[in-house]
């Protein structure tokens, strides 16, 4: 069974799993914008989509919304003749919105059916929500299968930084949006009456607080603003300047828009429709929006695979480059190159066997950490230079709720060994290794020899031959050109070098790998992907609907 198996219901129910699911880590240009889209997007299905279409019975709502002193609340009281959303300072909190229902209808709105983010609170003043919420009032004056939703103003809400104002409006049937003749073209408000335009939502334009002389004026200059951005079909309802009785404006300056806004609920063909124009829009709306998720989604994938293909090729270089030094002689050089001449100068004196011993896995050692820090480096400079890399490099931030990548690797390295003690200790079991293959017997000055003719001649100048074959015993052939021949039994000398050669390469080996692989889990950790999954559910959704 496919995921959106189930009718319609099921196909938006996929669509919006697959919206919750397309992660998009990295600051690319454009991401923010499709975080917003995806978060709208994945709300409104929550919100009012599913609830809408798997209870196809359940009240209209109505949404009021404007910016803070523009009278939705006074609207809202007004519409029920009594104080259900104090407004001003009296208002409990700031981003709380209150839904009005009769009590036969507040099963639908008790639970999670609608808004299933928001906690319900009972009416009555409160300090500041912790959490997102949303108070239920009963008022049996609202006609029965309808709601009035007050909103908080967009402007305050946003500074919660969760959308929550388009969430609130998103969720509702009709949109009341409410504004002054002072303050029709502020922005938020325009923004959302912009959407409303592009999701064909029931609409309704509340003009307040005009001025009894300038009405005319400022009605007609009002509706050629809206049918300039295309609205010119929401009705517009003038409220005069007027005081108010008791908190409350007359019965009869808001009758107009009460008798458009409950006819639609007492009405059944007109209710039907209402509910179908909004459903149709918010529904019509999802593959424009899914389309910007999933091209996001899409750069975001291409964007990490980059950043991947920086690490593959990094450290593909650092393996070949760790072969070659260690093949190169690079090993011996530097302090070991000085030890040893001290040590040859004073005759190979038994007692400072173990610091040439030492000398050469502390070379070792820094060679390898040595490729692996330069590959480290390499690895960041390639990200710096990639869309997005900054969320890898140490320091940097990675969005959209993924931990930034930079300081989960200095955390890796914190919980764990980083690159120098991974390469010291790839060193001492390389040691251990050679030292437990030697003869038994073998002395102090036979095994630092044994170490240098391994690890720390060159091909062209091996100044330990003589030495070793002295030390190591009879039988033991010149190891001068060939990395093959080296102390070792006199009967099995060549069995030597090359294995105890190849042993201390895959040791190198295995740490670049390991920083390989914590590299190329950092790119991981930003589980990207390509968006497949939501344009086959947006396919689904066009199909069922």
């Amino acid at each position: 069974m496919i995921p959106g198996s189930g009718g319609l219901p099921g196909a938006a129910a996929w669509v919006r799993d697959a919206a919750a699911g397309v992660r998009l880590p990295l600051d690319l240009p454009g991401a923010d914008e499709a975080r917003r889209t995806r978060r709208e997007l994945v709300a409104q299905l929550d919100d009012y989509v599913l609830p809408r279409l798997r209870h196809p019975d359940a009240p209209l709502v109505a949404a009021f919304v404007g910016s803070t002193g523009t009278g939705r609340s006074t609207l809202v009281n007004a519409l029920t003749r009594r104080v259900v959303s104090p407004h001003g300072v009296l208002r409990p909190t700031t981003h709380v919105p209150v839904l009005v229902c009769r009590a036969a209808d507040r099963h639908w709105f008790a639970g999670a059916r609608m808004l299933p983010g928001l906690r319900r609170i009972a009416p009555g003043p409160r300090g500041e929500a912790a959490e997102p919420a949303l108070v239920l009032q009963i008022d049996e004056r609202v006609p029965a299968g309808m709601a009035l939703l007050d909103v908080p103003d967009p402007a305050s809400v946003a500074a919660v930084g969760d959308d929550l104002a388009v969430r609130h409006i998103a969720a509702a049937d009709i949109w009341v949006f409410t504004t002054t003749a002072e303050r029709y073209a502020d922005a938020v408000p325009w923004h959302l009456l912009r959407v409303a335009r592009e999701r064909d939502v029931e609409l309704a334009v509340v003009l307040n607080r005009v001025p009894a002389g300038d009405l005319p004026e400022v009605q007609s200059y009002f509706a050629a603003l809206l049918g300039g951005a295309g609205l010119g079909a929401a009705p517009v309802f003038p409220v005069p300047e007027t005081d108010l009785a008791h908190g409350l404006l007359a019965r009869d300056v808001i009758a107009p828009l009460r008798a458009w806004l409950f006819d639609r609920a007492t009405d059944p063909t007109m209710r039907g429709a209402v509910a179908r124009r909004t459903l149709g829009g918010a529904l019509g709306s999802v593959p424009r929006r899914a389309r910007v998720v999933g091209r996001a989604a899409l750069r975001q994938h291409d964007a990490a695979g980059a950043l991947a293909t920086c690490v593959t090729r990094t450290y593909s270089a650092a393996v070949r480059q760790v072969a070659a030094e260690l093949a190169g002689g690079a090993v011996f050089g530097g302090e070991l190159a000085a030890a040893w001449a001290r040590w040859a100068a004073a005759g190979l004196p038994t007692d400072g066997a173990r610091r040439i011993e030492d000398a050469v896995v502390t070379s070792v050692g820094r060679l390898v950490q040595d490729v692996v820090e330069g590959a480290a480096e390499h690895t960041t400079d390639c990200w710096a230079g990639r869309p997005g890399g900054e969320a890898l490099r140490p320091g940097g931030r990675a969005s959209d709720g993924v931990p930034a990548s930079g300081p989960a690797l200095a955390g890796f390295a914190a919980a764990g060994p980083g690159p120098a003690a991974l390469a010291a200790a790839a060193a001492e079991a390389w040691r251990t290794a050679v030292l437990d293959g030697l003869p038994e017997g073998t002395g102090d000055t036979g095994r630092a020899l044994a170490l240098l003719l391994v690890a720390a001649v060159t091909p062209e100048d091996r100044p330990a031959d003589d030495a070793a074959r002295a030390a190591l015993g009879p039988g033991v052939p010149a190891a001068r050109g060939s990395r093959g021949r080296a102390p070792g039994r006199a009967t099995d000398l060549a069995g030597l070098v090359a294995p105890a050669s190849e042993d201390l390469r895959a040791r190198a080996e295995t740490v670049v790998n390991t920083e390989r692989e914590r590299h190329t889990a950092a790119v991981a950790a930003l589980r990207t992907d390509p968006g497949q999954a939501l344009d086959q559910a947006v396919e689904e959704l066009g199909r069922s609907g």
